[in-house]
């Protein structure tokens, strides 16, 4: 067991497809030991035990029924020992060295609270996250991007796809797919806002952390990210997305 471990990582499953054991793998596989929670959903799934037997020394704990990410990942918030924090996703993968070089760039500027890397996807091409603090018009232009015009300007302005950023700056919005957090700062933020089941709940984090330190993209950390994105694609996960959104804008203000 890890005592007072540098990385602590949580990894919340619900139905989670065979990927979740590969990002498992390169936790494992990391330079620097990392202290690994994972909270499963989804208890009657068999995939928290094969993740047991893949790293015995994963700490699985299990819920009774679907809290949603932001509740899941607050679950293991009173146990972290650890300097920083990473929440990732169960469809990441990245090199052995990125957490030790994350946390060297973070222990070198004390005043980041977030870090948040480059994204790609499987097949080497770019993923385009968000960059920008929410707004009406960059969320429709996530959701109508397909119809081309100001829905996919305002997108690429979201993403940042038009700056070919190649160095660290300050951004608005950090992805919840792999985020590397100060544990101080997730522990003096309380973790998530629960009222955020789904969605919104990183947009809503970042916005928190914003007010005790800075977060910071850094376009030489990569990840590569499956997004498979199916919840969107049913009508209950587009009504919890747009709830989500109304739910954010009641909570910072309708902007533009």
């Amino acid at each position: 067991m890890l005592t007072d471990p540098k990385v602590s990582a949580c990894i919340v499953l619900y139905h989670a497809p065979d990927d979740v054991l590969d990002t498992v793998q390169c936790l494992m596989d990391s330079d620097m030991p990392v202290d690994l929670f994972v909270v499963d959903n989804s208890p009657q799934d068999p995939m928290a035990e094969r993740i047991r037997w893949q790293c015995p020394g994963a700490k699985i704990r299990p819920q009774q029924s679907n809290l949603g990410f932001g509740r899941a990942n607050n679950v293991v918030l009173p146990e972290l020992k650890s300097r920083y924090h990473l929440l990732v996703n169960p469809d990441v993968t990245f090199p052995p060295d990125l957490l030790t070089r994350m946390t060297d760039y973070m222990d070198a500027n004390p005043d980041i609270a977030i870090l948040t890397p480059r994204v790609f996807n499987p097949d080497g091409t770019e993923q385009f996250l968000p960059k920008m603090q929410p707004t009406i018009k960059y969320l429709l232009g996530g959701r109508l991007e397909k119809l081309g015009g100001p829905f996919r300007k305002w997108r690429r302005e979201f993403t940042l796809a038009d700056k070919n950023v190649a160095t660290p700056i300050d951004v608005g919005f950090a992805t919840g797919c792999f985020l590397l957090i100060r544990t101080s700062v997730f522990r003096q933020l309380k973790g998530f806002d629960p009222r955020f089941f789904l969605y919104q709940e990183d947009s809503d984090l970042g916005r928190r952390a914003m007010q005790v330190g800075r977060i910071v993209y850094h376009p030489e950390m990569c990840i590569t990210h499956t997004w498979a994105r199916e919840n969107t694609r049913t009508l209950k996960g587009n009504l919890r997305q747009i709830t989500s959104i109304f739910k954010f804008f009641m909570k910072w203000g309708w902007k533009w």
